[in-house]
Protein backbone atom coordinates (compact mmCIF):
# COMPACT_ATOMS: atom_id res chain seq x y z
CA UNK A 1 0.00 0.00 0.00
CA UNK A 2 0.81 3.39 -0.96
CA UNK A 3 -0.14 6.38 0.44
CA UNK A 4 1.48 8.57 -2.49
CA UNK A 5 -1.24 6.60 -5.05
CA UNK A 6 -4.95 6.73 -4.61
CA UNK A 7 -6.04 3.83 -6.25
CA UNK A 8 -9.93 3.28 -6.77
CA UNK A 9 -11.48 -0.33 -6.50
CA UNK A 10 -13.51 -1.02 -8.95
CA UNK A 11 -15.47 1.09 -11.29
CA UNK A 12 -17.05 4.26 -9.96
CA UNK A 13 -20.39 4.10 -9.58
CA UNK A 14 -22.86 7.51 -10.76
CA UNK A 15 -26.17 8.13 -9.91
CA UNK A 16 -27.53 10.91 -12.78
CA UNK A 17 -30.69 12.67 -11.26
CA UNK A 18 -33.14 14.84 -13.30
CA UNK A 19 -36.69 14.49 -14.68
CA UNK A 20 -36.33 15.35 -18.10
CA UNK A 21 -35.31 11.87 -20.55
CA UNK A 22 -33.47 14.00 -22.47
CA UNK A 23 -30.90 15.06 -20.60
CA UNK A 24 -30.66 11.95 -19.02
CA UNK A 25 -29.96 9.96 -22.03
CA UNK A 26 -27.20 12.58 -22.96
CA UNK A 27 -25.60 12.40 -19.56
CA UNK A 28 -25.48 8.30 -19.43
CA UNK A 29 -24.26 8.37 -22.89
CA UNK A 30 -21.57 10.42 -22.20
CA UNK A 31 -20.60 8.81 -19.22
CA UNK A 32 -20.75 5.05 -20.44
CA UNK A 33 -18.24 6.35 -23.09
CA UNK A 34 -15.98 6.80 -19.95
CA UNK A 35 -16.34 3.47 -18.79
CA UNK A 36 -18.23 4.81 -15.39
CA UNK A 37 -21.21 2.47 -14.26
CA UNK A 38 -24.28 4.75 -14.67
CA UNK A 39 -27.90 4.33 -12.79
CA UNK A 40 -30.51 7.39 -13.23
CA UNK A 41 -33.83 8.36 -11.26
CA UNK A 42 -36.11 10.62 -12.61
CA UNK A 43 -37.15 12.34 -9.42
CA UNK A 44 -36.00 12.93 -5.82
CA UNK A 45 -38.01 9.76 -3.83
CA UNK A 46 -36.49 7.22 -6.64
CA UNK A 47 -33.02 9.02 -6.10
CA UNK A 48 -33.46 9.14 -2.47
CA UNK A 49 -34.11 5.07 -2.72
CA UNK A 50 -31.64 4.10 -5.39
CA UNK A 51 -29.08 6.18 -3.12
CA UNK A 52 -29.41 4.42 0.60
CA UNK A 53 -29.90 0.65 -1.31
CA UNK A 54 -26.82 1.26 -3.07
CA UNK A 55 -24.60 4.37 -2.29
CA UNK A 56 -23.11 5.06 -5.43
CA UNK A 57 -19.60 7.07 -5.57
CA UNK A 58 -21.14 10.27 -7.20
CA UNK A 59 -24.34 11.60 -8.02
CA UNK A 60 -25.38 14.42 -10.55
CA UNK A 61 -28.50 16.13 -9.14
CA UNK A 62 -30.74 18.61 -10.98
CA UNK A 63 -32.82 21.32 -8.91
CA UNK A 64 -35.61 21.77 -10.92
CA UNK A 65 -37.78 18.88 -10.37
CA UNK A 66 -41.13 18.55 -9.16
CA UNK A 67 -42.37 16.94 -6.29
CA UNK A 68 -39.13 17.26 -4.38
CA UNK A 69 -36.09 19.72 -5.81
CA UNK A 70 -32.57 19.04 -5.71
CA UNK A 71 -32.14 21.31 -2.93
CA UNK A 72 -34.14 19.20 -0.31
CA UNK A 73 -33.05 15.73 -2.33
CA UNK A 74 -29.37 16.79 -0.86
CA UNK A 75 -30.15 17.51 2.57
CA UNK A 76 -32.08 14.20 2.65
CA UNK A 77 -28.48 12.21 1.49
CA UNK A 78 -26.83 14.68 4.12
CA UNK A 79 -29.29 13.76 7.31
CA UNK A 80 -28.84 10.09 6.22
CA UNK A 81 -25.83 8.41 7.91
CA UNK A 82 -25.92 5.93 4.60
CA UNK A 83 -25.20 8.61 2.30
CA UNK A 84 -24.21 11.83 4.00
CA UNK A 85 -20.34 11.12 2.42
CA UNK A 86 -21.42 10.77 -1.18
CA UNK A 87 -20.40 13.80 -2.97
CA UNK A 88 -23.06 15.29 -5.00
CA UNK A 89 -22.85 17.76 -7.82
CA UNK A 90 -25.67 20.23 -8.91
CA UNK A 91 -26.27 20.48 -12.77
CA UNK A 92 -29.02 23.16 -13.41
CA UNK A 93 -30.05 25.87 -15.77
CA UNK A 94 -30.45 27.81 -12.16
CA UNK A 95 -27.62 30.27 -12.67
CA UNK A 96 -27.98 32.78 -10.22
CA UNK A 97 -25.28 33.62 -7.51
CA UNK A 98 -27.89 32.75 -4.74
CA UNK A 99 -29.23 29.40 -6.22
CA UNK A 100 -25.17 28.31 -6.26
CA UNK A 101 -25.03 29.64 -2.56
CA UNK A 102 -27.81 27.33 -1.17
CA UNK A 103 -26.47 24.45 -3.36
CA UNK A 104 -23.72 24.57 -1.33
CA UNK A 105 -25.14 25.16 1.93
CA UNK A 106 -27.24 22.42 1.45
CA UNK A 107 -23.90 20.13 0.90
CA UNK A 108 -23.23 20.22 -2.51
CA UNK A 109 -19.73 20.04 -3.39
CA UNK A 110 -19.43 21.19 -6.59
CA UNK A 111 -22.25 23.13 -9.12
CA UNK A 112 -22.46 23.28 -12.86
CA UNK A 113 -24.41 25.34 -14.78
CA UNK A 114 -26.56 23.96 -17.69
CA UNK A 115 -25.92 23.86 -20.46
CA UNK A 116 -22.81 22.45 -20.03
CA UNK A 117 -19.89 21.14 -21.51
CA UNK A 118 -18.90 17.59 -21.43
CA UNK A 119 -15.71 18.23 -20.96
CA UNK A 120 -16.68 20.03 -17.84
CA UNK A 121 -18.28 17.77 -16.62
CA UNK A 122 -16.01 15.07 -17.00
CA UNK A 123 -13.21 16.93 -15.09
CA UNK A 124 -15.32 17.60 -12.48
CA UNK A 125 -16.32 14.01 -12.19
CA UNK A 126 -12.78 13.04 -12.32
CA UNK A 127 -12.08 14.97 -9.54
CA UNK A 128 -14.77 14.73 -6.84
CA UNK A 129 -14.30 10.84 -7.97
CA UNK A 130 -10.05 11.26 -6.74
CA UNK A 131 -11.14 13.23 -3.77
CA UNK A 132 -13.72 10.64 -2.51
CA UNK A 133 -11.07 8.01 -2.90
CA UNK A 134 -8.36 10.03 -1.54
CA UNK A 135 -10.80 10.16 1.71
CA UNK A 136 -11.54 6.94 1.85
CA UNK A 137 -8.07 5.83 1.36
CA UNK A 138 -7.19 7.98 4.61
CA UNK A 139 -10.39 7.11 6.77
CA UNK A 140 -9.22 3.10 5.99
CA UNK A 141 -5.47 3.49 7.12
CA UNK A 142 -6.68 5.49 10.22
CA UNK A 143 -8.98 2.55 10.99
CA UNK A 144 -6.29 0.23 10.45
CA UNK A 145 -3.47 1.88 12.22
CA UNK A 146 -6.06 2.34 15.27
CA UNK A 147 -7.48 -1.48 15.23
CA UNK A 148 -3.24 -2.04 14.86
CA UNK A 149 -1.97 0.23 17.35
CA UNK A 150 -4.02 1.79 19.62
CA UNK A 151 -3.70 -0.85 22.08
CA UNK A 152 -0.06 -0.61 22.45
CA UNK A 153 0.75 3.49 21.94
CA UNK A 154 -0.68 6.56 23.59
CA UNK A 155 -3.03 8.68 21.68
CA UNK A 156 -0.30 11.28 20.92
CA UNK A 157 1.68 8.79 19.33
CA UNK A 158 -1.17 7.03 17.28
CA UNK A 159 -1.73 10.75 15.77
CA UNK A 160 1.71 11.24 14.72
CA UNK A 161 1.69 7.89 13.02
CA UNK A 162 -1.45 8.45 10.64
CA UNK A 163 0.89 11.62 9.80
CA UNK A 164 3.20 9.04 8.12
CA UNK A 165 3.51 7.04 5.15
CA UNK A 166 1.26 3.43 6.25
CA UNK A 167 3.94 1.79 4.61
CA UNK A 168 6.54 2.74 7.49
CA UNK A 169 4.39 -0.10 9.63
CA UNK A 170 3.43 -2.81 7.91
CA UNK A 171 7.04 -3.84 6.24
CA UNK A 172 9.50 -5.79 8.30
CA UNK A 173 12.91 -4.01 8.49
CA UNK A 174 15.98 -4.14 10.18
CA UNK A 175 16.31 -1.31 12.91
CA UNK A 176 18.25 -0.84 15.77
CA UNK A 177 15.65 -0.35 19.00
CA UNK A 178 15.72 -0.46 22.45
CA UNK A 179 13.37 -3.20 23.86
CA UNK A 180 12.33 -3.51 27.66
CA UNK A 181 11.15 -6.15 29.73
CA UNK A 182 9.38 -6.27 33.12
CA UNK A 183 7.13 -8.67 35.36
CA UNK A 184 6.49 -9.35 38.62
CA UNK A 185 8.41 -11.84 40.79
CA UNK A 186 6.97 -14.13 42.58
CA UNK A 187 3.00 -14.19 41.01
CA UNK A 188 2.53 -17.56 40.54
CA UNK A 189 2.89 -18.14 44.14
CA UNK A 190 0.52 -15.12 44.78
CA UNK A 191 -2.01 -16.99 42.06
CA UNK A 192 -1.94 -19.65 44.14
CA UNK A 193 -2.96 -17.72 47.36
CA UNK A 194 -5.55 -15.72 46.35
CA UNK A 195 -8.56 -15.60 44.38
CA UNK A 196 -8.93 -15.86 40.52
CA UNK A 197 -10.56 -12.35 41.13
CA UNK A 198 -7.88 -11.12 43.04
CA UNK A 199 -5.52 -12.27 40.21
CA UNK A 200 -7.08 -10.16 37.68
CA UNK A 201 -7.52 -7.31 39.78
CA UNK A 202 -3.85 -7.26 40.80
CA UNK A 203 -2.79 -7.80 37.42
CA UNK A 204 -5.18 -5.36 35.84
CA UNK A 205 -4.13 -2.68 38.82
CA UNK A 206 -0.17 -3.13 37.91
CA UNK A 207 -0.34 -2.74 34.18
CA UNK A 208 -2.97 0.20 34.18
CA UNK A 209 0.07 2.30 36.13
CA UNK A 210 3.01 0.63 33.59
CA UNK A 211 1.20 1.37 30.57
CA UNK A 212 0.38 4.67 32.09
CA UNK A 213 4.70 5.51 32.88
CA UNK A 214 5.60 4.39 28.90
CA UNK A 215 3.03 6.26 27.07
CA UNK A 216 4.97 8.97 29.19
CA UNK A 217 7.90 8.09 26.97
CA UNK A 218 6.57 7.84 23.97
CA UNK A 219 6.80 4.02 24.43
CA UNK A 220 4.98 1.12 22.75
CA UNK A 221 3.57 -1.71 24.78
CA UNK A 222 4.53 -4.84 22.29
CA UNK A 223 2.52 -6.87 24.56
CA UNK A 224 1.42 -8.51 27.88
CA UNK A 225 3.18 -11.46 29.24
CA UNK A 226 1.29 -13.10 31.84
CA UNK A 227 2.40 -11.24 35.04
CA UNK A 228 4.43 -8.94 32.84
CA UNK A 229 4.75 -6.89 29.25
CA UNK A 230 7.41 -5.97 26.43
CA UNK A 231 7.68 -2.48 25.24
CA UNK A 232 9.92 -0.92 22.49
CA UNK A 233 11.39 2.45 22.20
CA UNK A 234 12.64 3.35 18.23
CA UNK A 235 9.28 1.93 16.91
CA UNK A 236 6.82 2.10 15.46
CA UNK A 237 8.31 5.74 14.59
CA UNK A 238 12.02 6.15 14.74
CA UNK A 239 13.52 7.65 17.90
CA UNK A 240 17.10 8.58 17.72
CA UNK A 241 17.03 9.14 21.38
CA UNK A 242 15.16 5.37 22.04
CA UNK A 243 18.09 4.11 24.31
CA UNK A 244 17.83 7.29 26.51
CA UNK A 245 13.73 6.84 26.17
CA UNK A 246 14.41 3.39 27.57
CA UNK A 247 16.05 3.95 30.47
CA UNK A 248 14.53 7.01 31.58
CA UNK A 249 11.13 4.75 31.07
CA UNK A 250 12.25 1.75 33.23
CA UNK A 251 13.06 4.53 36.31
CA UNK A 252 9.94 6.26 35.65
CA UNK A 253 8.12 2.52 36.05
CA UNK A 254 10.11 1.20 38.78
CA UNK A 255 9.36 4.87 40.69
CA UNK A 256 5.63 4.34 40.13
CA UNK A 257 5.89 0.29 41.30
CA UNK A 258 7.16 1.39 44.27
CA UNK A 259 4.38 4.49 44.52
CA UNK A 260 1.70 1.01 43.69
CA UNK A 261 3.07 -0.98 46.16
CA UNK A 262 2.85 1.51 48.79
CA UNK A 263 -1.14 1.94 47.55
CA UNK A 264 -1.98 -1.66 47.52
CA UNK A 265 -0.20 -2.41 51.01
CA UNK A 266 -2.20 0.54 52.85
CA UNK A 267 -5.64 -1.12 51.12
CA UNK A 268 -4.42 -4.28 51.98
CA UNK A 269 -4.11 -5.58 48.27
CA UNK A 270 -2.10 -7.99 47.37
CA UNK A 271 1.00 -7.07 45.45
CA UNK A 272 4.64 -8.32 44.26
CA UNK A 273 7.73 -6.56 43.19
CA UNK A 274 9.15 -5.97 39.66
CA UNK A 275 12.64 -6.94 37.86
CA UNK A 276 13.26 -4.79 34.80
CA UNK A 277 15.57 -5.80 31.71
CA UNK A 278 16.57 -3.88 28.54
CA UNK A 279 18.98 -3.89 26.27
CA UNK A 280 19.79 -2.24 22.70
CA UNK A 281 20.60 -3.63 19.30
CA UNK A 282 19.26 -3.85 15.32
CA UNK A 283 16.09 -5.60 15.13
CA UNK A 284 14.00 -6.73 12.56
CA UNK A 285 10.52 -4.59 13.26
CA UNK A 286 6.73 -4.58 11.57
CA UNK A 287 4.06 -6.84 11.10
CA UNK A 288 3.85 -10.12 10.12
CA UNK A 289 1.06 -13.39 10.73
CA UNK A 290 -2.07 -14.48 8.69
CA UNK A 291 -4.32 -11.78 6.25
CA UNK A 292 -6.64 -12.79 9.13
CA UNK A 293 -4.49 -12.31 12.35
CA UNK A 294 -1.57 -9.97 11.95
CA UNK A 295 0.92 -9.13 14.79
CA UNK A 296 3.54 -6.06 15.41
CA UNK A 297 6.50 -6.91 16.96
CA UNK A 298 9.98 -6.56 16.57
CA UNK A 299 12.61 -9.81 16.65
CA UNK A 300 16.07 -10.37 17.21
CA UNK A 301 19.35 -10.81 19.64
CA UNK A 302 18.20 -7.53 21.87
CA UNK A 303 14.90 -8.79 22.62
CA UNK A 304 16.40 -12.10 23.95
CA UNK A 305 18.64 -10.07 25.86
CA UNK A 306 15.93 -7.73 27.42
CA UNK A 307 14.47 -10.89 28.02
CA UNK A 308 17.20 -12.44 29.79
CA UNK A 309 18.17 -9.48 32.05
CA UNK A 310 14.83 -8.72 32.73
CA UNK A 311 14.71 -12.59 34.53
CA UNK A 312 18.33 -12.27 35.76
CA UNK A 313 17.23 -8.30 37.62
CA UNK A 314 16.12 -8.73 41.26
CA UNK A 315 12.81 -7.38 43.06
CA UNK A 316 13.12 -3.60 42.46
CA UNK A 317 16.50 -4.20 39.91
CA UNK A 318 16.53 -2.75 36.89
CA UNK A 319 19.82 -4.85 34.24
CA UNK A 320 20.84 -3.46 31.29
CA UNK A 321 24.03 -3.33 29.07
CA UNK A 322 26.51 -1.33 27.64
CA UNK A 323 25.17 -0.55 24.44
CA UNK A 324 22.28 1.36 26.07
CA UNK A 325 24.29 2.86 28.78
CA UNK A 326 26.32 4.29 25.86
CA UNK A 327 23.32 5.43 23.51
CA UNK A 328 22.25 6.84 26.39
CA UNK A 329 24.87 9.60 27.14
CA UNK A 330 24.61 12.64 25.13
CA UNK A 331 27.11 12.99 22.44
CA UNK A 332 30.35 14.50 22.38
CA UNK A 333 30.38 13.79 26.26
CA UNK A 334 33.40 11.87 27.97
CA UNK A 335 33.13 8.47 29.97
CA UNK A 336 33.51 11.07 33.77
CA UNK A 337 30.67 12.73 32.09
CA UNK A 338 28.09 9.97 32.76
CA UNK A 339 26.87 10.82 35.79
CA UNK A 340 26.30 14.33 34.91
CA UNK A 341 24.86 13.70 31.86
CA UNK A 342 21.74 11.18 32.84
CA UNK A 343 19.29 10.65 35.46
CA UNK A 344 20.14 7.88 36.45
CA UNK A 345 22.47 5.74 38.67
CA UNK A 346 24.64 3.28 37.07
CA UNK A 347 26.94 0.43 38.87
CA UNK A 348 28.72 -1.87 36.48
CA UNK A 349 27.85 -5.80 37.45
CA UNK A 350 30.71 -7.09 35.24
CA UNK A 351 30.34 -9.77 32.58
CA UNK A 352 27.20 -12.30 32.87
CA UNK A 353 26.01 -15.31 31.24
CA UNK A 354 22.73 -16.10 30.17
CA UNK A 355 21.06 -19.22 28.57
CA UNK A 356 21.01 -18.78 24.36
CA UNK A 357 22.88 -15.92 24.77
CA UNK A 358 26.32 -17.25 22.79
CA UNK A 359 29.04 -14.37 24.64
CA UNK A 360 28.90 -12.83 28.05
CA UNK A 361 27.25 -9.80 28.42
CA UNK A 362 28.48 -6.70 30.21
CA UNK A 363 25.17 -5.85 32.85
CA UNK A 364 25.02 -2.95 34.59
CA UNK A 365 22.49 -1.95 37.08
CA UNK A 366 20.58 1.03 36.88
CA UNK A 367 18.01 3.02 39.24
CA UNK A 368 17.17 6.79 40.44
CA UNK A 369 19.73 9.28 40.89
CA UNK A 370 19.98 10.84 44.30
CA UNK A 371 19.20 14.00 44.48
CA UNK A 372 21.49 16.45 46.13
Amino acid sequence: MNDNTIIRQGTPNILVVDDTPANLQLLIGMLKKHHYEIRSAINGELALQAARNDPPDLILLDINMPVMNGYEVCRRLKDDDTTKDIPVIFLSALSEPMDKIKAFSVGGVDYITKPFQFEEVKARVETHLTLKAAREFLKDKNLFLENMFSRFVSPKVLETMKQRPIGEFLKMERRELTVLFADLRGFTSLANEVTPEDVQETLNSFLEVMVARLADADGMVDKFLGDGFMALFGAPFRQEDHARRGLDAAIAIQQAHLQWIEERTSKGRPWRPMGVGVATGETVVGTYGTRKLMEYTALGHAVNLASRLCSAAKAGEILTMAQTVEQAVLPGEGADQVLAAVSFAIESKGLLSFKNILAPVEVFSISKKPTA
